[in-house]
């Protein structure tokens, strides 16, 4: 004999609270992984550098020059692909 589902205010089935499906799972794994990672990285990058500039140089922490580098390549990768992307719309266009 099965039980019949608990019934709301309105007079609509509730959903049964399931567990977290895996693959929810495994993308909270890899963040706490990621984030783990993240901070041995921090940690072990922690030294005081001297960078040059193009008019002064500067003393940071390689983190900090890390980090900088990794955002500007960021940008210069978006860049380029919103360049490429106009061109090739500009192309079509012409084309027509």
């Amino acid at each position: 004999m099965t039980t019949p589902p608990e019934m709301s205010p309105m007079g609509n089935p509730k959903p049964s609270k399931s567990k977290r499906p895996p693959k929810d799972i495994i993308k909270l794994v890899v963040a706490v992984i990621g984030l783990v990672l993240l901070i041995a990285f921090v940690l072990d990058n922690s030294q005081t550098v001297k960078v040059g500039f193009v008019f002064f140089s500067a003393r940071l922490s390689l983190i900090w020059v890390l980090l900088i580098a990794a955002f500007l390549g960021a940008v210069v990768d978006r860049l380029v692909i919103l360049i490429g992307r106009r061109r090739k719309k500009r192309a079509t266009q012409n084309a027509l």
